[in-house]
């Protein structure tokens, strides 16, 4: 007796060798809990007006399948972008980005991670210190993504405040956000998004964000334990829209940099959470429904924009925030969460 199929007839043996072979692998897999995936994509060449890039993409994955949720508690996508070794701050790196997150007063097995890297040397860096950790401490997160994508403005870290290349710097951060976001979010409740060179975050801030039950919070932002407050995207007020010539400069492609008018910025609000404008990207919590619905990080200034021109404000984070209004979604400050920047 034999099964017919297309390619001919399968002798019962040969079906029940197949099938005892599928279970076993299965087993294997089960004992061995811990899966390591490497992937590969190439990305055609891709050039605009002003920067011109060879896109690819690598990616390493790490899942630990008995690392199982806490029942009733969200579960939680933690994001961030790292250039190169730099990006950490000076003296650190990945292992100190996950102490932050460990550090947190929240069941590690309802969190993810994933990390974009725009360097092959620390992709590869990030992903070998993932393989070395001992498999018993793996089950801290039940997954690990690790992205290369290959784009960079060629701008020096010390630049990187210089008025007349935010336009570009902060286009392709939103990028890379977008594409680290898209590539990464599965069924997650929540996103957290906490950039590379912040050294300290509340233990205690991913739970209060949860439970206000808010759509989109930032915290404030200070240069270490005693310095100035920095998170000038996250505010409140009104800001500086262009007089007819600057309008004229715009639409020709030339730079206008958005300044406040009368604003409030985050540190300077008084509630435990505070109604803002626009966040900043520093430490930023978005309910997972609300990327899903489309906002994301805009790639120009959307606010004053043409079919063909850019506006004058509303890029990246500040544009989260403008298309989640008219979603029906509100940003939020909290002034008294004080997280901390590295001092380079």
């Amino acid at each position: 007796m034999a099964f017919r199929s297309i390619t001919g007839a399968v002798p019962i043996p040969h079906l029940r060798f197949l099938v005892v072979g599928a279970i076993a692998i299965y087993i294997l897999a089960r004992v061995f809990n811990v899966a390591d995936r490497t992937t590969f994509h190439n990305y055609i060449e891709y050039s605009s007006n002003s920067l011109e890039y060879r896109s690819n993409s690598l990616e390493y994955h790490f899942s630990s399948p008995s690392a199982q949720p806490v029942p009733g508690k969200q579960t939680v996508l933690v994001l961030t972008l790292v250039r190169n070794r730099e990006s950490w701050g000076q003296g650190r790196g990945f292992s100190d980005f996950m102490k932050i997150v460990q550090g947190f007063d929240y069941p590690m097995s309802n969190i993810n991670l994933g990390v974009l890297a725009s360097d092959q040397l620390e992709f590869t860096a990030i992903a070998n210190y993932i393989k070395q950790i001992p498999g018993d401490k793996k089950n801290f997160f039940p997954q690990i993504h690790v992205i290369l994508r290959d784009k960079d403005v060629g701008l020096a870290r010390e630049d990187r405040k210089d008025e007349n290349i935010q336009r570009d710097r902060r286009r392709l951060i939103a990028r890379l956000r977008n594409y680290l976001l898209y590539s990464t979010l599965r069924d997650e409740d929540s996103v957290l998004w906490i950039d590379s060179d912040m050294i300290r975050v509340p233990n205690d801030l991913l739970r209060r964000m949860i439970d206000s039950g808010k759509d989109i919070i930032t915290t404030a932002t200070r240069i270490g334990s005693d310095g100035s407050f920095i998170d000038f995207n996250a505010w409140v007020g009104e800001r500086i829209k262009p007089n007819g010539y600057e309008q004229a400069v715009i639409e020709q492609g030339g730079i206008f940099v958005p300044r406040p008018l009368s604003v409030k910025y985050t540190h300077q609000l008084e509630e435990e959470f505070g109604q803002l404008d626009s966040v900043g990207g520093t430490v930023l919590f978005v309910r997972g429904e609300v990327h899903r619905e489309g906002a994301a990080f805009t790639t120009n200034y959307v606010i004053g924009a043409g079919w063909k021109h850019e506006g004058y404000d509303g890029i990246e984070s500040e544009g989260l925030c403008y298309v989640a209004g008219f979603l029906g979604y509100k940003c939020w400050g909290m002034p008294h969460a004080i997280a901390e920047h590295s001092q380079d």
